[in-house]
């Protein structure tokens, strides 16, 4: 199977970082610095290639087909590897899980679709049960829909779709929980998650409607690339794209509308680059709350946010933070956002709120530069608000433009500096 073979340079994020973050004078442009290189190794799949029709595969959107894709992943696996063709229809399946050496290539026209009811997943219906306990003592998350565990050379491509059939689990969430207090909670899914593998490629895929999370992956040599990922607005938690202890990771010309976290860097992870993103509602480009593996050397650059929670965020808490450093947000588009650049160290997980987690794990930011910012119409700048005893420090705003309801909210932050920052904030009654 080949791919197109890119290669993204970009400027040593560690070096520019440190001499960002000081008060020096504008350092030259990333082009003119020493580069170092984020270009994960593509998935080496054999050139073979098969469809899922010849396994019996049925896509007239009732016939369950997980049999089948179990039976084509083997075959594929025992022949060595290659491509499987998704042709157009629509697949329903219960949780199906990948194989080495495969890619899964869903045709324009091609809807993989999650289990419609709780019975389909072997569950049962939340009406049926009294109590919470008798949630936790009956019920557990089903697997994702596609899943894998210790691979290598994996791709999901094509123009087709994997559809989640969210909305039954949304109505049973902890967010539908505070609304309406006494109502039951069920452990959801999420859609796909992908754990520990080398060279995963995630590539021209809709997802949509996932329970959870949309796409979870923690692999070595990412690139995630022309995806769509789609939820309602108010869909809980459902975070469009979690990479979870990557190295060396490419996520470009993504467009993301969902219901929380467009792209939300958790655990840990080194080496990584967000480029050329869409980003629409949702809560924006996050790292953390989990924090614990260290998050170092990250860049993000030509992304526009237009009607976003949040636009740019690093979130952690203590009980389950660790060091976050070396990190650079820029060439940046926000639109009426509400909360435009958000460090956070005091962070509250709503579903999870007497969080206490690990006393020694206490969270830290430093070296962040966010340059060439353009802000308009935003309800907050922000806030920079770190722990009293782990201060936030060495943040450089440089040749940014704000205008908002409200300016920054800073606590327990230091180093903070404002180059060429015009903030245009407007009264606002309470």
């Amino acid at each position: 199977m080949n791919f197109v073979h890119r290669s993204i340079a970009f400027c040593s994020i560690a070096s520019l970082l440190l001499a960002g973050c000081a008060n020096v004078s504008p350092q030259p442009s990333p082009q003119a610095t020493s580069p170092i290189r984020v270009n994960p190794t593509h998935p080496q799949i054999p050139n073979r290639t098969f469809n899922l029709k010849d396994f019996g595969g049925n896509g007239d959107g009732k016939t369950w087909n997980t049999d089948v894709f179990t039976k084509a992943f083997a075959e594929i696996g025992k022949q060595g590897g290659g491509r499987l063709v998704v042709p157009a229809g629509t697949y329903r399946t219960k949780p199906i899980v990948l194989v080495s050496n495969l890619d899964l290539h869903l045709d324009a026209g091609a809807v993989i679709l999650a289990p419609g009811t709780f019975t389909d997943y072997d569950l049962p219906e939340p009406e049926t049960l009294k109590t919470q306990q008798d949630v936790q003592s009956r019920v557990r998350a089903p697997a994702p829909l596609i899943t894998g565990r210790n691979l290598h050379d994996v791709a999901i491509t094509g123009e087709g779709a994997v559809d989640g059939n969210g909305a039954i689990w949304w109505a049973w969430s902890e967010r539908a929980a505070r609304a309406q207090p006494g109502r039951l909670v069920y452990p959801r899914p999420n859609l796909v998650s992908i754990t520990e593998c080398q060279r995963l490629l995630v590539q021209d895929v809709t997802f949509r409607d996932s329970p959870k999370f949309h796409l979870v992956p923690n692999a070595s040599d990412l690139l995630i690339e022309r995806i769509k990922v789609r939820a309602p607005a108010n869909a809980p938690n459902t975070d469009a794209i979690d990479p979870t202890s990557c190295a060396n990771m490419l996520i470009r010309d993504c467009d993301l509308d969902t219901g929380d976290d467009n792209v939300a860097i958790k655990t840990g992870g080194t080496n990584l680059l967000i480029e050329d993103c869409n980003i629409k509602r949702g809560h924006g480009i996050s790292i953390g709350s989990g924090t614990t593996g260290g998050i170092s050397n990250m860049l993000v650059r030509h992304c526009t946010f237009d009607g976003t929670d949040n636009g740019i965020r690093i979130k952690s808490m203590r009980g389950a933070g660790g060091l976050v450093e070396n990190i650079r947000f820029t060439d940046i588009t926000m639109n009426n956002v509400a909360n435009a650049i958000v460090l956070d160290l005091l962070y509250v997980d709503n579903n999870r709120p007497n969080f206490v987690g690990d006393p020694t794990k206490v969270p830290s930011i430093h070296n962040v530069l966010i340059d060439h910012v353009n802000i308009r119409s935003a309800k907050s700048a922000g806030k920079f608000v770190g722990l009293p005893d782990s201060h936030i420090t060495d943040i450089t705003l440089r040749d940014v433009q704000i205008n908002a309801d409200k300016d920054f909210v800073i606590k327990d932050a230091d180093k903070i500096t404002f180059e060429r920052v015009n903030k245009q904030i407007k009264t606002v009654t309470p």
